[in-house]
């Protein structure tokens, strides 16, 4: 059995792909072979020496039990390294020191190098040789098909369903028709001590800070030359203090991105920092660590934010929540944000903006992430269908929308370039799929935490 079982599909998908991208030729799923759940490890290639924990769980205590039951089994007698395949988006950045204190000098674990996942293996395979790449292409296909590689029944015998539209989490982005390019002067790259500081747009940023003078978060600064849809050469504009006068230059945008890679990585960049410049305006805060959009209170002491939004119909949807201690009722325990992630991709001469959302669990005034964050979220995912994600989706990119519509005729926010949003992108013509075969398997015992922060 355990067909239905997400976990051990993607272990298998896992191996695939680690068996063909990093020419790991016998790994094989431990689970399958050996033991249901083996200790500490999924996946295994005895002859290169290499076991692959495959997991969902991101956090730093994740990672010191899989050390520790490796230890505990004496698992290094039997493999040299030991990567932990992640998921989900792993953690920014790990503890080395915490790492190292449980690994001792039994087995040797780089954090950075040994913790991987779905941009890890992205990375590799745009580094593959074509034949390594089309071998984990079709082992994809396989998976997502339901089918081998080649044609399937449906390819002679078309199905008689109608076709379905299928919804992307896609939404069209428009930016303003005109990028302006100066060169940044020397003495605003340049830190209090006089050396050179590395991140030109940090440098740019305490710059203005030291003047007394903050800028809006909407450029960008690359080669020593600042990027913005800002009007530089306009009288008002918050950038004058920090350009070298007579050396500005209008472009379109595509004459820009379209450079090469490195400009398109740039705009791409330039796009999320105006889009945190307009979002900010609505208390809508870039979590710098965990890079999501978190929504905010709207004033300081309010317990609950909730927001309208039409989709089939007029409804609101809760964003914010602060979770009260049971013994001191005044005192904040934790903090629940919607939340959702972000990327901008062209796809036929169009921008889109990615968006995925998710929660973030915080505690103090400056919302950072909570030790509980991850507990919390994992619970909260297990009660998730592919229902409530979506709508989750819909809400935010309504949202978007709505919020166009206020600054359209806020004189707050109509004094500058911003971006603009259409509805989600829909594709015809896919087919049928039957929704139940997708849904998660449910918990059959609440989750405490689950009850006590609240549900869906």
């Amino acid at each position: 059995m355990g067909h239905l079982d997400i976990n051990k599909i993607s272990e298998d998908v896992a191996c695939g792909l680690f068996r063909e991208l990093y020419g790991f030729s016998h790994l094989r799923n431990l689970n399958d072979e050996e033991a249901m759940n083996f200790p500490g490890i999924d996946l295994a290639d005895d002859e290169a020496r290499v076991a692959i924990q495959v997991t969902s769980d991101k956090s730093l205590e994740k990672v010191k039990s899989t050390i520790q039951k490796i230890l505990d089994h004496k698992l290094y007698e039997r493999y040299d390294r030991f990567i932990i395949y992640n998921l989900t988006r792993k953690q920014s950045s790990y503890s080395d020191q915490a790492v190292a204190a449980i690994s001792g000098d039994k087995i040797t674990f780089d954090a950075r190098t040994d913790i991987l996942d779905f941009k890890d293996l992205s990375t590799k395979a745009a580094q593959a040789e074509p034949r390594q790449l089309k071998a984990a292409l079709d082992l994809l296909l396989v998976y997502t098909r339901g089918h081998d590689v080649g044609l399937a029944d449906e390819d002679f015998d078309p199905p008689q369903e109608p076709p379905e539209s299928l919804a992307m989490n896609l939404v069209e982005v428009f930016f303003p028709p005109r990028l302006f390019i100066a060169e940044i002067r020397a003495e605003a790259l340049k830190g209090k001590k006089g050396a050179k500081i590395r991140n030109q747009r940090k440098a740019v940023k305490e710059f203005c800070r030291g003047k007394d003078q903050p800028v809006p978060s909407d450029f960008e600064a690359s080669g020593g030359r600042l990027i913005t849809f800002h009007d530089l050469d306009a009288g008002e504009s918050p950038f004058r203090q920090v350009i070298e006068e007579g050396t500005v230059e209008e472009f379109a945008p595509i004459d820009y991105y379209g450079v090469d890679e490195d400009h398109e990585r740039v705009f791409k960049s330039l796009l999320r920092f105006t889009l945190q410049q307009k979002l900010h305006k609505h208390d809508v805060m870039w979590q710098h660590h965990e890079k999501i959009f978190i929504f905010l209170p709207r004033s300081a002491g309010q317990r609950k934010r909730t927001e309208n939004w039409t989709g089939q119909k007029v409804s609101s949807r809760m964003v914010f929540e602060r979770k009260f201690k049971r013994e001191k009722k005044d005192e904040v325990l934790s903090s629940r944000h919607l939340a959702f992630s972000v990327d901008f991709i062209q796809l036929d001469d169009r921008w889109y903006v990615v968006v995925t959302p998710d929660w973030f669990f915080s505690y103090g005034d400056e919302y950072r992430r909570s030790r509980y964050g991850d507990k919390l979220l994992s619970g909260l995912k297990r009660m998730e269908k592919n229902r409530s994600v979506y709508d989750q989706f819909r809400f935010i990119a309504s949202w978007l929308e709505d919020i166009d519509g206020q600054d359209l005729f806020s004189d707050q926010n109509a004094s500058g370039p911003t971006l603009s949003f259409a509805s989600p992108l829909k594709l015809t013509g896919a087919r049928p799929l039957d929704e139940k075969l997708w849904e998660p398997l449910q918990a059959e015992e609440p989750d405490a935490l689950q009850e006590r922060f609240g549900t869906l």
